[in-house]
């Protein structure tokens, strides 16, 4: 029986970032669960982009996220462009893939944090800013998030920690070949995992060192699937969005 609580007045919203195979995406649906059975109202903005939605049907959707994001805040956007431009990325389509990538995710962070109850969002801003790091230069990109927020940002940050070489098992394990780090040879897979996991901490790192989100991040040691360290991490992030 699920117990009676009252759902935060103003939205709280939980993001979690990793590399990949960290496991966001299940801890996600494992956090969304543990929420709805404490009696709060639980939103996952982000699953209306994922890819187990029809390609057209997801596309469309990106288009419309970054033409709300581009009529919101169209300085805004001319410069992250411009921040992706001198980012050194490897070339125009994937500066392309990482405008929409943080244009979705920004107006992605715009809706849950009007949203009442809890958001978890698994592909945010952070995230983004993580991947335009790993293909080439993120501070370009970093200096426009300084100052003025061009979207509001996450109350609580979790940052997903697990060895490089079970991330890479995870991810090796997956059907899909999205991921840049499949598509290299096997023998560089875990170099690559591991510097990418160099770059997610110095991302978090500058976005920890910003005065709106002092305080705000949860950094787990290692949880594995199942544990009581994993438990204990859902309580402490429940608790949190029920002290919103």
């Amino acid at each position: 029986m699920r117990r009676s609580a009252p759902a935060p007045a103003a939205g709280f919203v939980v993001e979690l970032v990793g590399v990949l195979g960290s496991g966001k995406t299940r801890l996600a649906r494992t956090l969304a669960a543990r929420l709805e059975g404490q009696g709060l109202a639980v939103a996952q903005p982000q699953r209306r982009f994922y890819t187990s939605v029809a390609p057209a049907v997801r596309l469309s959707r990106k288009a419309l996220a970054c033409l709300s994001v581009g009529a919101a805040a169209p300085g805004h956007t001319v410069r992250l462009a411009a921040g992706l431009a001198r980012s050194t990325q490897e070339g125009p389509a994937d500066m392309a893939s990482r405008l929409v990538q943080l244009l979705v995710a920004e107006a992605v962070a715009r809706e849950a944090a009007s949203r009442p109850g809890v958001s978890i969002v698994d592909e945010g801003v952070v995230q983004g800013l993580w991947s335009v790091g790993l293909r080439g230069n993120a501070l370009p990109v970093l200096h426009l998030f300084d100052g003025v927020a061009p979207a509001p940002a996450a109350d609580l940050l979790v940052v997903l920690q697990v060895p490089a070489e079970v991330a890479l098992d995870r991810l090796s394990a997956r059907p899909s070949r999205h991921s840049r780090i499949q598509l290299i040879p096997e023998e560089d897979r875990l170099a690559e995992m591991k510097r990418g996991m160099d770059v997610l901490e110095d991302v978090v790192e500058w976005w920890s060192s910003r005065p709106d989100t002092a305080g705000k991040v949860c950094v787990p040691s290692h949880p594995e699937e199942d544990s009581d360290e994993r438990d204990q991490l859902l309580d402490q992030i429940c608790a949190a969005a029920r002290r919103s």
